[in-house]
């Protein structure tokens, strides 16, 4: 991949989205965890850092075999693989893979029940987001993981809240079916987290205990401490830098940030953890996300634009960064192994 340029008469030749075009098949990247768990979020960020019209995205949650009303009468949950169409899910993979449209089932949340099957054409890059995407029939179809363990409370904060104000769940069945489904995200979702390339692991924020004495900074509500879970791995990136203006550090109105890399084991595998906190300041973000647009070939304002309301999003926000990054490295990997037709992309 090509480093950004100020000069546009020395812009790469080819972008990672017009790449993507001419490759010979969908890059299919898998999106596992809890519901509620914030897989969504993380999709998100890839859509903006490649543009809306280069990714489509299947939801497993249509292909389970029982509808609200049904489960509730059956006691079945769906983090019950047994309660699934997997084997319609393999199929539908293989097709996607191979370029081919599938029959997709739609499951709507806020009705509880199905509606009618849509017809979807891969996108260049196809998100496989469910509850089940990294099961191990699926891993060799997949071109990347991802997995994102929310810390208990938080998981159940933000299921409770999206089911009852988006879905219409009534508040106590919600209660009940939380607490029930913890014993069946343990056997059947849990361990997926074991084979992914990504792993996010979401906490209430840790920077109070940093302190001394007495914690002085403010943070929003919704502010996290993150741990992404990278394999580390020598995918052709350019250097990517974050600019940080050290003189805001000692200052009053200094707003409170951590960022670390700490290389540990994970599951028996050599890994690099890098846990960020607190507020990104609005203006390194901004040229982050600038720079990996250049690189990926985006140009309109509306797609490259960085929300104003960053204090309360400014982590998960970057961390959305940091787990596209060296997705997009496998991509120019691939395209650079013979998956793609295009062979003048830089590395």
């Amino acid at each position: 991949m090509n480093q950004p340029s100020n000069n546009t008469a020395t812009q790469p030749r080819s972008t990672l989205r017009e790449q993507l075009r001419g490759a010979r098949r969908p890059i299919l990247l898998g999106v596992a965890g809890d519901s509620g768990s914030g897989k969504t979020t993380y999709t998100h960020g890839i859509r903006r850092l490649l543009g809306n019209d280069m990714v489509t995205t299947i939801a497993l949650d249509g292909y389970h075999k029982e509808d609200r009303a049904q489960r509730r009468r059956s006691g079945r949950v769906p983090l019950d693989p047994e309660a699934n169409h997997l084997d319609l899910v393999l199929e539908h993979l293989g097709s996607l893979r191979a370029g081919q449209p599938v029959e997709i089932p739609i499951y709507n949340h806020q009705t509880g029940c199905f509606d009618a099957p849509q017809i979807v054409r891969p996108a260049p890059v196809v998100v496989v987001e469910g509850l089940h995407a990294l099961y191990s029939q699926f891993l060799p179809l997949l071109d990347y993981s991802l997995y994102v363990d929310s810390d208990q409370d938080v998981k159940w904060r933000w299921k409770f809240e999206r089911d009852v104000h988006l879905r219409g769940h009534d508040p106590d069945e919600l209660e009940t079916e939380i607490e029930r489904r913890e014993n069946a995200y343990k056997r059947w979702i849990d361990f997926q987290k074991v084979d992914a390339d990504v792993v996010i692991k979401i906490h209430e924020s840790h920077l109070s205990a940093l302190a001394h004495q007495q914690y002085e900074g403010a943070l929003p509500d919704n502010c996290y401490h993150m741990e992404i879970i990278v394999n580390p791995s020598e995918l052709p990136l350019p250097p990517l830098n974050l600019p940080v203006n050290l003189n805001g550090l000692t200052t009053l109105e200094a707003q409170p940030f951590m960022l670390a890399s700490v290389p540990s084991h994970y599951w028996g595998r050599k890994v690099n953890v890098i846990h960020v906190d607190g507020i990104m300041p609005l203006e390194a973000m901004q040229l982050l996300e600038e720079n990996i647009m250049a690189l990926t070939g985006i140009t309109t304002e509306l797609e490259a634009r960085v929300m104003t309301d960053h204090a309360q999003n400014s982590t998960m926000r970057f961390t959305q960064s940091l787990v596209a990054w060296p997705f997009l490295g496998r991509i120019s990997a691939l395209l650079a192994n013979g998956d793609g037709e295009s062979e003048d992309y830089d590395t």
